[in-house]
């Protein structure tokens, strides 16, 4: 039976996670680091899987060493502590120091209310931008407005074919200082047709992070993906969302936007235009670096395949099939039809 197989019959707390990939990021000073949070890796599992990295990990860091032959342009040290992808202000605050202007506009896709949880308030807020909102939920756009009244909000579902109209009636030109997508779909295709048509500062994309560098995968457009995921019972377990952190690298490169951060289930990227606002630091950062040491915060897929494609398997060629078995697999036990998807390396 192969691992992915034996990976699906593992208890399912494990198929929602938070915590780190490398689980010898929670074993400090010889003490085990136990999360206190909701979905947080169990405390027989971690010790489990610290004693097998710490058994084997010259052996997984040869391994990972083997990947990064796939990495994607970026070999700068991960700038761990120096960006909050939780709170974009300060950071476009840093470039503003080191003479790039704030524009004062931006498009947040998948706003829902503008203010929980939502990295653009404080920016949105502190700096009096205005911009344009898409969000699906009558609900959180009625919310919208009251905490934003300035700010144009569009209640309507975003897709690749509707994208551009949408934003293009709440813009003035093309240049803006923030493009937040975060739908939980198909964020990728979203991504690939507003790209090209804004100038951004900064880029905020939310990532499945249990699709581990160097494999490209994204979940596609389809008009019924929506409606399954908002019917399934516990949408916490749904892993057909988003798209990887390498997908979204190589997407973005091609309009000149260099990985700037990673952390838990959000990436940051700025324009190569303003990397002076980071130096000394190196960008784009090295892929590899920041998905080993970050947070994560993963939904519906097992951690222990993660670090199997990340940390134990140097393949690609073996990597690939699991990957897109797990997914297919999935659908067919859960979903009433299979959803499209791309995967590559």
């Amino acid at each position: 039976m192969s691992s992915w197989r034996l990976a699906s019959a593992l208890p399912l707390a494990l198929a929602t996670f938070k915590g780190f990939v490398n689980p010898l990021q929670h074993w400090q000073e010889g003490v085990l680091m136990v999360l206190g949070v909701p979905h947080a890796e169990p405390h027989e599992e971690l010790e489990l899987a610290v004693e097998d990295f710490r058994d084997h990990m010259t052996e997984y860091e040869k391994r990972l060493g083997d990947l990064r032959r796939y990495r994607n342009v970026g070999h700068g040290e991960c700038l761990y502590d120096l960006v909050d992808t939780q709170d974009i202000w300060p950071t476009l605050q840093k470039i503003a120091e080191a003479g790039f202007p704030i524009i004062g506009q931006y498009v947040n896709i998948g706003a829902h209310d503008g203010f929980t949880d939502d990295p653009l308030y404080n920016y949105s807020y502190s700096s009096q931008a205005l911009g344009i909102a898409i969000e699906r939920d009558p609900e959180q756009c009625e919310r919208h407005k009251a905490n934003l009244p300035d700010v144009n909000v569009v209640c309507s579902e975003v897709t690749p074919q509707n994208v551009l109209p949408l934003v293009r009636q709440g813009l003035q030109g093309q240049d803006i200082d923030v493009l937040k997508i975060d739908i939980d779909s198909y964020d990728c295709p979203v991504l690939e047709r507003i790209a090209p048509k804004v100038r951004a500062t900064m880029i905020m994309v939310e990532t499945n992070p249990s699709i581990p560098p160097p494999y490209q995968w994204a979940m596609l457009y389809d008009p019924d993906l929506w409606n399954f995921f908002e019917s399934f019972r516990n949408p916490v377990e749904v892993p057909v969302r988003g798209c990887s952190l390498a997908y979204e690298i190589q997407v973005l490169r091609r309009y000149g936007y260099d990985l700037l951060a990673f952390d838990g289930h959000d990436a940051i990227f700025t324009h190569e235009s303003v990397r002076r606002a980071f130096h000394p630091h190196q960008l784009p950062v090295d892929e590899f670096d920041c998905y080993a040491h970050s947070l994560i915060v993963a939904n519906g897929i097992p951690i222990n395949l993660t670090r199997r494609w990340f940390f134990k398997e140097s393949d690609v060629h073996k990597t690939l099939p699991e990957i897109w078995r797990f997914f297919v697999d999935w659908m067919a036990a859960n979903s009433p039809i299979l959803f499209p998807f791309a995967l590559r390396v």
